[in-house]
């Protein structure tokens, strides 16, 4: 939609609708490729992702829950090293490395 004026045109973006956000929620979450996502949130060395036993899952989610809880504590500081896309990644990765590992978020209650 294109609107004229005397500022000249504007354009207008369409805006999602409830029940488009609905289908997006309702969609499953894409692959999980563990090798190749985790080194992007985290600094690993390769033996922690080759490490597919409970206690080495176990110690990957300890370290993206320290990630998050810092990549939290700067959002909340307004710290200029703060970085959105960044945040939402560890908290995907997070929640898929929960999932596939099958142990529970101990935050949630």
């Amino acid at each position: 939609m294109v609107q004229t004026g005397k500022a000249g045109p504007r354009r207008y973006a369409a805006r999602s609708t409830a029940s488009d956000r609905d289908k997006r929620r309702d969609t499953p979450f894409r692959s999980y490729h563990r090798r190749a996502e985790l080194p992007r949130v985290l600094p690993l060395w390769p033996h922690e992702l080759d490490d597919e036993t409970p206690e080495g899952r176990r110690n990957i989610v300890c370290k993206l829950r320290r990630a998050l809880r810092a990549e939290r504590r700067r959002g909340v500081a307004g710290h200029w090293t703060y970085d959105l896309a960044r945040h939402v990644e560890l908290l995907r990765v997070y929640r898929l490395e929960l999932a596939s590992s099958g142990l529970r978020d101990i935050r949630r209650r």
